[in-house]
Order: C-alpha cells, then structure tokens, then sequence
C-alpha cells in the first residue's frame, strides 16, 4: 500500500512538472513572436526619453527625404515651363515670321498722311472753352463708339477737359492705385491720375509691373483714334496747382493725406495700397497727370465687367489655361458670348488685344461694356500699364489673334495704312504734339509701336498660311 501510494505521489509531481514546463514552453514562445512582431514594425527605434526628447534619427532622415522626394511646388513650376511651351512655340514662330515677311510689309502707303491730317484737323480746337461742351460729348458716346469717326469739336472738347475748374476732389476709392476723382465746372466728372515717373524710365520686371503711367493714358486715346478704335474715353493730359485748385476742394479724407516733403506738396490717398509710406509728390505745389473724362451716367451707359478669357494668373508658378491648351481659342467659340457668328464680342477681343500689344498693355484681366446694349463695343479704360519698357515685346499679348486667326478686316485695313517701317510712329508723334503735356513719349517708345506693327502683321501671316486670308479676315456689320 505504501509503495502504491508513493508511486502516485511521484506520477502528479511528474504530471505538474510537465505541465510547469509546457507552459514554460508556450509562454517563451508568444513572447519571442511578440518581439519578432515588434522589431519588424520598429527596428531600432529610439524612444523620446531616450534621445534626450528629441525626434528619432531615422525618422528625421525619412522627413528629409519626402520634402527632397516631393517639392509640390517644384513640380508645379516644371510643369508649367513645359507646358508654356507652347505658347513659346508661338512666339518663337512670330518672331521667325518677322525676319522673312514679304516686301510689300516695308512700302510705305502714303494714304496714311491723309488720315493723320484729318485728325490733326480735328485735334486743333475751333471753338471757345465753354462747359457747353459737355452735352457734345455725352452725345457722341454710343453702343459701338465713344469718339466719333470724324468732329471738328474734339479739340475743343479736350482743351475745355483740360482748362475748366475744379470744383470738388474726392478719393476715387474702386482700384488699387492712387487716383482722383474730381468735378469740374457744370457736373463734369473725371479721373485724374498723377504722375509716378520720368518719360525715359524703364520699368523693369512682368509686363504688369509698376505703377500706373499717366502719359500712356494720353498715349493711348490718341492712338485709339489713330488706329479707329474709337473706345477710348476722352484723354487729356493736365497740370494742377495742388495748393489752390485741389485742396481747397478736397474731401476731409482725401485733405488728410496731403503733406509738404521740403518745398515738394505730396500726398497718398486712400485706396487698396495707398499708405503714408508710398506718397507721389509734385514738383513744388504742380502736380502733372492725366485727366480722364467720366462716361455718361444713366441706365443706358451703365458698366459691365467681364473676366477677359485670355487674363493672366500673376503667378510665376502657375499658367492660364490659354497658355498650356493650343485650342483653347476653340473653347472660348463655344460660348455663345465669344462665337464670331452670333455676335462681336470675340472680335472686340482681338483689336483690344492688339491695341494692347503695340502699347505693350498686358494687364487687361478684365473688360467692361455698355450693361444695355447687347452688341456693346468692349471698352478700352485703364491703358495705365502701358508703355513700360520700349525694348521688349511682349507677344503673348497677341494670343487671342494667333490662337483664333481672326481679325475684322476694318482693322487689317487700317494697320496696313502704316505699313512700310515709321508711319504709325510719325502719326501718334504728330497727334502727341497737341497735347498739352507734350512730350507724351520718349522717342524709343514710339519706335516700338513701329516694331511691334511689324509683329503683328507676322502673326497675322502665319495665320494666312495656315487658313485663307477670307477665313481669316470678318466683314463685320457691328464694327
């Protein structure tokens, strides 16, 4: 009995040993599976404390090489480089174009001093300084015009813009530059818009750099008339007395801005980057600007703003849509607004566009037109960012013509008035020399507008080899 009893005692010691050691066994084995789980996800990781607080090394270095891997920014630019090639294609076709154009591009036509005279003529004022005068001009202004073709009362009217008194100065607050909006004698409004810069200094940077310039406003509305795009608001270059003709006029707000800078009177303004750190001065108390004259008021002359299809981004990094897509012309057709068959809009485009080219214009990222007339020319206001630099071209201002390959054959006819190298040159200068700021431009200014008239017939005559000169020039009713 004895035996028997302590051969079972042995067999349960036994019995709890192996078990012990099983789960000895297992224990061991889920922890070294745990580790092999852990060490995979983790291998040689530093915890904070251990560091000292700091981030782990390796995942420091894994930081670094997704900001090396993925630059977003880096990659928007390079696409866009190669994207813009095509509009580099383009320009580099143009440019080719220029050096090959055929002959009859360098004989003068000699028609052109007959049209110059005539607006010579018209510029010369016929009749005394009267605010009479305002009603003439309202009158002219219509759906499709706001000069008339041909008045014997333009320079009239101009000289009257010119001369008559101020009556009250206020901030003309819509915009982002420093401008004026002043009442002259009998309810006359206009903007004036002061002088920032020398004739002769060259603006450096995008085509949309700087301040506005006053002369090219003047500039502008002359050669509007010159070349029949008869959309620009009656522009006259003008001097004021600061001190006797605008502060004792001026609004508070407007008051509060003017300040003496040694024997200089200056003033600020108020608008979106107007600031005490960026005044304009004038030379002693005058102060030289444009004076643009208001538009009609009432229904029939109310604005439209419209975002113009080819605007730029005014980012380095990103392009327009019209600067990656050959096409894109196509695409702006297929609105109903822009389709050459159902209106002129798209046409209107193309002779803003290049006006805008030969006075080196390329901040036109919207446009206006008459709200209630549904067949309303486009506008040409704020011509300020023009005539920057006299030597360089800016040719992607022309997309709308060599993308489309549309012109209205009204003003193909009217640009080949001033073919044959200076005649546009010599015309805007003589029509400058009426103004009362003359000189208007530096002379390397108007030697441009002959260089880029040559430009423009180029991209026009790529576009008469890739089509017919019918498909490309419109007979267009509404012109």
């Amino acid at each position: 009995m004895m035996i028997s009893y302590i051969m079972m005692v042995i067999k349960r010691q036994c019995a709890l040993l192996s078990l012990t050691a099983l789960f000895l066994l297992v224990l061991s084995a889920n922890m070294y599976f745990v580790y092999l789980i852990v060490e995979e996800k983790s291998p040689n990781v530093v915890t904070g404390k251990e560091n000292g607080g700091s981030k782990p090394e390796q995942y420091a270095n894994l930081v670094a090489i997704k900001k090396t891997v993925k630059p977003a920014t880096k990659v928007k630019i390079s696409k866009v480089v190669q994207h813009r090639n095509a509009t580099i294609k383009a320009m580099k076709n143009i440019q080719q174009k220029v050096t090959v154009l055929p002959s009859k591009y360098f004989k003068t036509n000699l028609m052109y001093k007959k049209l110059m005279q005539e607006l010579i003529d018209d510029l010369k004022p016929t009749a005394d300084i009267s605010t009479t005068l305002w009603s003439t001009a309202e009158k002219w202004v219509k759906a499709r015009e706001i000069v008339p073709e041909r008045s014997s009362l333009l320079g009239s009217v101009l000289r009257t813009l010119c001369s008559t008194r101020i009556v009250h100065a206020e901030n003309a607050r819509h915009g982002t530059q420093l401008k004026l909006l002043l009442t002259l004698q009998d309810n006359q409004k206009a903007i004036f818009k002061p002088q920032w810069y020398p004739r002769t200094e060259m603006i450096e940077g995008p085509v949309y750099a700087g301040k506005d310039r006053h002369n090219a406003e003047v500039a502008a509305f002359h050669l509007s008339i010159l070349l029949g795009l008869r959309r620009c608001p009656l522009t006259v270059g003008r001097k004021v007395n600061l001190r006797s003709e605008i502060m004792p006029v001026a609004t508070d707000d407007l008051f509060d801005t003017f300040y003496q800078e040694g024997n200089n009177t200056c003033l600020y303004g108020v608008c979106y980057y107007c600031s005490p750190q960026d005044p304009v001065c004038a030379h002693k108390n005058v102060m030289e600007g444009a004076l643009i004259m208001w538009l009609p008021s009432g229904p029939s002359y109310k604005l439209k703003k419209f975002r113009h299809p080819w605007q730029r981004t005014y980012r380095v990094d990103m392009a327009a849509r019209w600067e990656t897509d050959e096409k894109y012309c196509a695409r702006v057709k297929a609105s109903s607004l822009y389709n050459p068959k159902s209106g002129p809009r798209l046409l209107d485009l193309i002779d803003t566009a290049i006006f805008d080219f030969l006075i080196d214009n390329g901040d036109r990222h919207h446009y206006e037109v008459f709200e209630n007339s549904p067949a309303s020319v486009v506008l040409l206001l704020d011509n300020g960012k023009s005539f920057g630099h006299p030597y360089q071209d800016h040719i992607d201002i022309l997309a709308p013509l060599y993308q489309c390959c549309l012109m209205r054959k009204s003003t193909w006819e009217r640009l080949l008035l001033f073919k044959g190298g200076t005649a546009l040159s010599t015309s805007l200068g003589a029509l400058l020399q009426h103004s009362h700021i003359t000189p208007v431009l530096s002379p390397p200014h108007l030697q441009a507008l002959d260089r880029r008239l040559q430009i423009v017939f180029a991209a026009t005559e790529i576009c008469f080899e890739q089509y017919s000169k019918e498909r490309v020039l419109m007979n267009d009713s509404s012109s």
